[in-house]
């Protein structure tokens, strides 16, 4: 396997551990709306469904989705290592935007705004991140003797990508805050066309023989009105519902489009199962949004939970499988059923218990919104259990692995539990909780687990990295000694203490024992 390919499938695992905690947060959001909630500072619904949707939109999926260029010209001419240098530190920074992202979200910094609800000043991490992949595009392309069309415009429009970021979602002069509310049909045309030069390079990418587009004007002419639209709302002024709905009806002639490059192109098994589930869920919520334009259709379900089946199929199905497709076959994972009818049936279920109860809503059916939501939270139960499929448990472990997986657990994911839950947990056990310096205190002891789960990982490095745990575990339990003894913190201090320099007396005298003796 060569580099490329080892780290397209390296960045496919850790970006899906993003996209897991989505759908985690998900979940917790649906038990919110059941009425059942833990008064925790950063795990309140709020900031529980900012979290959820902002994992969803700038994690997993358009992180992927990004690697499609790389991916395309890897196939026609081939890897460059210079490039991936560069690819690599754009996904390594995107990794910490999301990181940032995680963290304001958690403590309530947020916006206000459903789709972009980070500070601002996070986009700069995005826009640097912008700037290394134009560097690694650069690199790629250069490969190329005569530079096909698709790469020319793929280049132009990420030039300007990370300075239109910044632009864009500016709270005072960008066009994220003025779009908020709707309906807005031209905006619908425009999102939707941003999937279609997607697809065709999706469909590229997999099909085995080569690939030529047919029907064109079928996306010529809504993208020629969307340029209509835009400068009419620059110059001229808003748009009539009617004018708007003009647009809206444009998008179904994608319909016929992907029908037919997807009976074009000749595609491996699993690449065209992804595929197909991606193209037949986007056409739905297309048909589907355009019912629902309707005025008197509208109104009735206006932002009810009929809209947010709607929203879970676009983004939790359509745009979800149109990553899955582009890396079956780097992913052995995604070439069984069993990743397939986990999560398809969560999301079809989901969304069939919010559709009916966006119909309770509308006043249309008689029946417990209640109990629909009890179903959504099974039902996204079942989509969660899919990261099932990507689970690889090694049963047997040395002892030294036995002690670094404890030590992940207790450490790593101990110290994320008290991140949400700290807030609630020590008042309840009569211990003061100011909410400030604790977290970093959290944070730190989430890096120890973090070492821990490095040297459990890495094999050639586990002896180094698990006496560094040790260093770090002598120095903390002392100044935790050191501030309970001078009463300056309470006895969970004592606590912290004596665990820590527990687990530095387990190793001495159980590991380096063997160790010294080894070398002897």
């Amino acid at each position: 396997m060569g580099n490329f390919n080892i780290f397209i499938e390296k960045q496919f695992r850790i970006s899906l551990l993003f996209f897991f905690l989505g759908l985690f947060f998900g979940i917790l959001y649906s038990v919110n709306l059941l009425g059942v909630f833990i008064d925790s500072t950063t795990l309140n619904p709020v900031n529980i469904r900012s979290l959820h949707i902002s994992l969803m939109l700038y994690g997993f999926i358009p992180l992927m989705l990004s690697y499609l260029p790389f991916l395309l010209i890897n196939k026609e001419v081939g890897s460059c290592k210079d490039g991936l240098f560069y690819l690599n530190l754009y996904t390594i920074f995107w990794y910490i935007f999301l990181i940032f992202m995680i963290s304001s979200l958690l403590f309530g910094n947020t916006r206000g705004l459903a789709f972009y609800d980070f500070p601002y000043e996070l986009n700069f991490i995005l826009s640097l991140a912008g700037v290394f992949y134009i560097i690694a595009l650069y690199k790629f392309i250069k490969q190329y003797g005569v530079k096909p069309l698709w790469v020319k415009v793929s280049l132009y429009i990420v030039l300007t990508a990370p300075f239109a970021l910044l632009v864009l979602m500016n709270p005072t002069i960008g066009q994220v805050e003025k779009t908020v509310t709707g309906p807005h049909g031209d905006n619908t045309l425009g999102m939707s066309f941003a999937l279609i030069p997607i697809y065709f390079l999706i469909i590229k990418l997999l099909s085995q023989n080569e690939f030529k587009a047919r029907w064109n004007i079928l996306w010529i002419t809504p993208l020629f009105f969307y340029i209509i639209s835009v400068l009419y709302r620059s110059f001229i002024g808003e748009l009539t519902y009617n004018q708007e709905w003009f647009f809206q009806y444009l998008t179904l002639l994608y319909v016929p489009l992907l029908y037919r490059w997807y009976k074009d192109a000749k595609i491996e098994k699993y690449a065209k199962l992804a595929l197909l589930i991606s193209i037949a869920s986007f056409l739905f919520v297309d048909i589907e949004g355009n019912i629902l334009f309707i005025p008197e259709i509208r109104w009735l379900f206006h932002r009810n939970d009929l809209i947010v089946a709607h929203a879970h199929v676009a983004m939790g199905i359509s745009v979800f499988f149109m990553v899955i497709s582009m890396f079956v076959s780097h992913i052995k994972e995604l070439q069984t059923l069993k990743f397939y009818s986990f999560y398809l049936f969560g999301l079809i279920g989901i969304f069939t218990v919010l559709s009916l109860s966006g119909f309770v809503q509308a006043g249309i059916l008689k029946a417990s919104i209640h109990n629909f939501w009890i179903a959504r939270t099974i039902f996204g139960i079942f989509a969660f259990l899919s990261v099932l499929a990507f689970v690889n448990i090694k049963f047997k472990l040395t002892n030294l692995q036995k002690y670094n997986l404890f030590g992940f657990l207790n450490d790593g994911l101990g110290g994320v539990f008290l991140i949400f839950l700290a807030s609630f947990i020590y008042p309840s056990l009569n211990f003061s909780f100011e909410g400030k310096y604790e977290y970093i205190v959290f944070a730190f002891v989430s890096m120890t687990g973090l070492i821990h789960f490095l040297a459990l990982k890495y094999k050639e490095y586990e002896s180094i990295l698990t006496k560094l745990t040790v260093f770090i575990r002598v120095f903390i339990s002392s100044l935790f000694f050191s501030l309970y003894t001078a009463g300056t913190l309470e006895i969970v201090a004592l606590f912290i203490s004596a665990f820590d320099i527990s687990m530095v007396v387990f190793y001495l005298l159980y590991f380096y024992k063997k160790e010294q003796l080894c070398k002897n």
